[in-house]
């Protein structure tokens, strides 16, 4: 399954924060004037499986009342190779689940020879 966004496990972490339904977030992003906001395709964005255009993060950015920076998960904002972040987090649905197990010392070797092996596969 091709993953097309890295901002969808925030949109959920932030909205559920705010204890609203995918329902409740899509009419208030219809209200800023996302036209195509509805509960499938808020869904879709935070299960990764649609692209997030410019416009788009815009509206979530405002509707959930966060900078659009925030939207991205910590690893991405801080890592000194963005590229590579960003290409390990779009690889798995886990992306940022096994980078960020990646950046422990320890745990990482141990996931690290883990995915090498299932990779392998």
């Amino acid at each position: 399954m091709k993953h097309f966004n890295v901002i969808g496990p925030q949109v959920r972490r932030l909205r559920n924060q705010r204890e609203w339904s995918q329902n409740d977030f899509a009419i208030k992003l219809q209200l800023l004037g996302m036209e195509n906001a509805t509960r499938a395709k808020v869904s879709k964005i935070e299960s990764r499986l649609v692209w997030i255009s410019d416009d788009d993060l815009i509206f979530l950015s405002r509707a959930l009342g966060v900078a659009m920076e925030e939207l991205y998960p910590d690893f991405i904002r801080s890592a000194k190779r963005l590229y590579e972040a960003i290409s390990m987090s779009k690889a798995s649905r886990y992306g940022s689940f096994i980078f960020g197990l990646l950046s422990c010392s320890q745990l990482g070797a141990g996931v690290l020879d883990f995915t090498v092996r299932m990779a392998g596969v």
